[in-house]
C-alpha cells in the first residue's frame, strides 16, 4: 500500500506560478510609497496597487483549486499582458523583467497541465 501523496509535475509548475502571484500580491499589496509611484508613473492611480494585490491573490487560489486552474491561468496571463503593455507604454524596459517571469512560469504551467 502506498501512502505518499501523487505529486506530478504540473501540480510543481502550477504551485510555483501561484507562489510568484502570491508574492507579487503581497508586494503589491504592502502599498510602500516606491510600490505607489510605480503604479503612478505606469499610468494607474497610486491606490491600484491594492487591486493588482487583489488580482494576483485570486490568481494563485484559483491556481491551485483544480477545477478553477483555467480561470486562474486567463486571469494571471490578462494581469502580466496589462503589466507588460504597461512597462512598454512609457519605455521602462528595464522593469519589464518581473512580469515576463511570471507570465513564462503561468505559460509553463498551463502547457504541463495541458500535457
Amino acid at each position: 500500500m502506498n501512502n505518499f501523496v501523487s505529486f506530478s509535475l504540473g501540480d510543481a509548475a502550477t504551485l510555483v506560478a501561484a507562489a510568484a502571484f502570491l508574492l507579487g500580491s503581497v508586494v503589491n499589496a504592502s502599498a510602500r510609497k516606491s510600490i505607489r509611484e510605480e503604479f503612478v508613473r505606469y499610468g494607474f492611480p497610486w491606490w491600484w496597487c491594492w487591486v493588482t494585490a487583489l488580482l494576483e491573490l485570486m490568481t494563485a487560489v484559483l491556481l491551485v483549486v483544480r477545477p478553477t486552474f483555467a480561470i486562474g491561468a486567463a486571469l494571471g496571463v490578462c494581469i502580466m499582458i496589462a503589466a507588460i503593455v504597461a512597462v512598454v507604454r512609457v519605455r521602462d524596459f528595464r522593469h519589464i523583467l518581473p512580469p515576463a517571469a511570471f507570465l513564462m512560469l503561468l505559460l509553463i504551467a498551463v502547457i504541463v497541465q495541458l500535457s
